[in-house]
Order: structure tokens, then sequence, then C-alpha cells
């Protein structure tokens, strides 16, 4: 009982430190689908709406300036 306190048992000494007798469960194909097609949109997203910032501040002189003065803030 007071090995157990501690936070060690007989029975989990051939598991390790930081080991579960647990097994751990793999996401469902779906899921992980899912997962990784959210991350691939949203890093789509990202890549155009940052190209579409690009071009407008080639396109319009007045966003260059602005962009100048946010450099220089940094």
């Amino acid at each position: 009982m007071e090995s157990e306190v501690n936070g060690s048992c007989a029975a989990c000494a051939s598991h390790g430190p930081n080991q579960s007798s647990l097994a751990a469960r793999s996401p469902s194909a779906g899921v992980t689908t899912a997962l990784a097609s959210v991350l691939i949109f949203t890093i789509v997203v990202d890549i155009l709406g940052n190209l579409l910032v690009i071009l407008s501040v080639f396109r319009n002189k007045k966003l260059r300036n602005a962009v100048t003065l946010a450099l220089y803030d940094m």
C-alpha cells in the first residue's frame, strides 16, 4: 500500500516511469482525414490572403506608404 502512495507499484515497474499499461488509441481514418483537410484549407486560405495583401500593396501607392510606416514602427 505504501508503494502505491509513492506513485509506483510492482505491476507498473515493467512499463517505465512515463508509460501506461493502457493501449494508446489512434484516431480513425475519417477523423484524420477531416483534420488534415481543415489544416490544408487553412494553409491555402492564409497563403491566398497574404498574396492578396501583397498584390494590393503593389497596386496602391497609398498602401505602400502605410506598409513603410508599419515597418519603421517594428
